[in-house]
């Protein structure tokens, strides 16, 4: 199933009547009767105009549509979950799974015959960073950032506490690996493929993932929720900074009654010479690491997760030879039927609500009616960007811009090929992993692990 973008026709005598409807509301003022055809809850602002009706997919649905051959399926093929920005491994947490919340995906997965495991990245590193790691954890060895990316962004080489036993030591183009990625764990995946397949020249001197020579390593690459073209809520570290650490002390929130100072969450920046010191509290080296240099360098995810930082990295990655690539999209915005911005589901997770609400003029858009270019001129935004699941547009969870794709109907599937899965609707880009809203999600990665499983 494909979903063409959201667009509308120019009305501006619309936007200007909702003009001051939306300055009121936005700072917190009475906007008089408001229209809505769904409930809205206290924490999400009313809309000034009527909305269509919220719909949300059932898992179920998110089956590939040909039906599946139970014996025909690969089980063996080792599936590596790569979590996205804010993510943490299974080891941290307090118990709580990125991949499930409170239902453990990953275990869930194994139960059902499936070698599946969860890799653990920098939560806020860049994907040149995260790529190495997964590398490493799959692959088995110490973590090698390249020496001459590592002396480019001045940070070390290696990292002691990064040496792996390997998830899959024996892994080869005989012996590949599925890459399921959500959120900018969909941008790592990607890269990792472009390093297997072609190396990179400025650090092949450093040998391993560097030297390329790895086509074939992954089978197929499944991006979720993946901001594959970037997202506008991280065009500026201004923006970015903010909404990467409330996303993460969200995290924290979530353990309930457990106290949040001896929340188990490793930044993984020990590169950066930011590791976590004995005895520290979370808030204390939560702020440490807001607070640090790594912020003023482009070698950290508000940089490779804005849409210029996107646009640079589609341009180096390009599309692999022997990989197949699958997207989905997730979207818990709905459109109001006079303007067409896009207006946050009463369900939206309430950290994400502030990001995805549009706003009039004077006060800065939101992701629901975003406009102008990017900052630094990449792209122009158009309503094709509105429609968004909370922090990423819809039209950024598709294929890279000018690489191609093709909606997925049960059609045979070939290397290099892009294949769009659909749209789940009624999920944000929180809930499809199960967490902080605590959403049953098992039956739309069995589904996930079924999919990859069959092809071929």
């Amino acid at each position: 199933m494909s979903h063409a973008p959201h667009r509308t026709a120019p009305r501006t005598p619309v936007l200007a009547a909702l003009s001051a409807a939306l300055l009121l509301g936005s700072c917190g003022a009475p906007t008089g009767p408001a229209a809505t055809t769904v409930p809205v809850t206290a924490a999400v602002p009313t809309p000034p105009e009527a909305t269509a009706a919220p719909t949300r997919t059932d898992l179920h649905d998110t089956a590939p549509p040909a039906p599946l051959n139970a014996q025909a399926l690969d089980r063996s093929t080792p599936l590596i979950l790569v979590h996205g920005l804010g993510g943490f491994g299974r080891d941290e947490a307090l118990g709580l799974r990125y991949w499930g919340g409170l239902n453990d995906v990953q275990q869930d997965l194994r139960g059902q015959g499936y070698a599946v495991y969860t890799a653990s990245m920098g939560p806020v590193s860049s994907n040149w960073d995260r790529a190495a790691e997964t590398f490493a954890q799959i692959k088995g060895g110490c973590v090698d950032y390249g020496a001459a990316h590592a002396a480019t962004h001045g940070h070390a080489r290696t990292d002691p506490a990064k040496c792996y036993p390997g998830f899959y030591p024996q892994w080869d183009a005989q012996h590949p690996v599925n890459l399921l990625g959500h959120s900018m764990g969909g941008q790592t995946a990607r890269l990792l493929v472009k390093l297997l397949d072609d190396g990179d020249a400025a650090n092949r001197a450093s040998g391993g993932l560097f030297a390329g020579g790895r086509a074939g390593w992954v089978r197929s690459v499944m991006t979720v929720s993946t901001p594959n073209n970037g997202s506008p809520a991280a065009d500026t570290l201004q923006d970015a900074v903010p909404l990467f650490k409330n996303l993460i002390l969200a995290f924290a929130g979530s353990v309930g009654a457990l106290d949040p100072q001896n929340f188990v969450y490793n930044f993984d920046l020990g590169q950066w010479g930011l590791s976590r010191a004995p005895g520290e509290s979370f808030t204390t080296y939560n702020t440490r690491v807001f607070n640090s240099g790594v912020w003023n360098s482009r070698d950290q995810a508000a940089y490779d997760l804005s849409v210029d930082g996107s646009a640079a990295l589609n341009t180096y990655v390009g599309r692999s030879r022997t990989t197949r690539y699958f997207s989905w999209e997730t979207n818990a915005s709905t459109p109001g039927l006079l303007s067409g911005w896009h207006y946050p589901n009463p369900t939206m997770n309430a950290v994400l609500q502030p990001i995805a609400y549009p706003h009039a003029w004077p006060l800065k858009p939101g992701l629901g009616n975003v406009s102008g270019r990017s900052t630094g001129g990449a792209v122009t935004y158009s309503s094709a960007w509105w429609a968004n699941d909370g922090i990423v547009p819809n039209t950024s969870m598709n294929a890279p811009t000018g690489q191609g794709s093709a909606a997925y109907t049960g059609q045979a599937t070939t290397p290099g090929g892009w294949y769009r899965l659909g749209r789940v609707s009624g999920y944000d880009h929180i809930d499809i992993t199960g967490n902080l809203s605590f959403r049953d999600v098992k039956t739309f990665y069995r589904n996930q692990a079924a999919f990859l499983a069959s092809v071929k």
